[in-house]
């Protein structure tokens, strides 16, 4: 068995989702001149396909997920940017950190 698959592709998907979440914190970075709107919305969708082929993942990330994205529905993105963070916590071999863009 490849380190990079456990049992069941877990792992696999498990980075998926973890990527998902990585891409939905990046999008949703207040920086001048974006459309955060169309950011967040991006988020969202990025976030459902992600949870939707991750059935698998912890349940605690996923409901951390569902709870970020109610959040982002609303435009509070401090509120999801902490639960998004959280639910990496949850993920096998995600690291707690995301690393800053230039």
């Amino acid at each position: 068995m490849s380190p990079a698959v456990s049992e069941g592709g877990k792992h696999m998907r498990s980075s998926a989702l973890d990527r998902a979440i990585r891409e939905a914190l990046a999008l949703i970075r207040v920086t001048a001149g974006s459309d955060l709107a169309e950011q967040i919305e991006r988020a969202r969708k990025c976030l459902a396909r992600a949870v939707s082929d991750s059935p698998e993942a912890p349940q605690r990330a996923l409901m951390h997920v569902a709870a970020a994205d109610e959040h982002l529905e609303y435009g509070e993105l401090m509120e999801a940017r902490t639960l998004l963070t959280a639910a990496r916590s949850f993920l096998p071999g995600a690291r707690a950190a995301v690393p800053a863009r230039a």
